[in-house]
């Protein structure tokens, strides 16, 4: 079978920007994903707890809002927009967000909910999720199988 090339076309293109749509579709849009309200998350497990890690820059860390509530951790803040002063020029490019931002996460039950913390370090919100003793590993000892002294072969 041949191979055939498929190329996109665009209808009449009168004014040659076929090939920066072309660049356009061949973009990495895997960033794109997270809708503007949002903000990116890391959930990581240990043995003892659950770490969420946040970027929030930009965020004032009084402002942020964390609850956990129904197995669910959500995080809400806002970021103030900027006085738009005309003598500081026109923007190009904006691509910075201004408003409320949130992210929610589902985690088992097994969350000690009175030892939750959080802390924040240039820009990362790392919030620590305890699990509750009966949800932590325990290591079980094995202990030999205890042998019979045999008197009858000491006759």
């Amino acid at each position: 079978m041949a191979n055939i090339e498929l190329r996109r076309r665009y209808p009449r293109d009168v004014f040659g920007i076929e090939p920066y749509l072309d660049r356009l579709f061949d973009l990495d849009t895997s960033l794109w994903d997270l809708p503007a309200t949002s903000f990116p998350i890391d959930v990581i497990e240990t043995d003892n707890e659950y770490l969420v890690r946040a970027s929030v820059a930009g965020f004032d860390p009084e402002q942020l809002e964390i609850t956990f509530e129904s197995n669910t951790l959500t995080i809400k803040g806002e970021i103030k927009e900027e006085n738009k002063d005309e003598q500081q020029g026109r923007y190009h490019i904006r691509e910075r967000y201004a408003g409320t931002f949130y992210r929610s996460v589902s985690l088992p039950g097994m969350i000690d909910q009175n030892q939750i913390s959080a802390e924040t370090d240039n820009g990362v919100l790392t919030i620590h999720l305890p699990k509750k003793p009966e949800a932590q590993p325990k290591r079980i000892e094995v202990k030999p199988k205890s042998v019979k002294v045999i008197e009858e072969n000491k006759k």
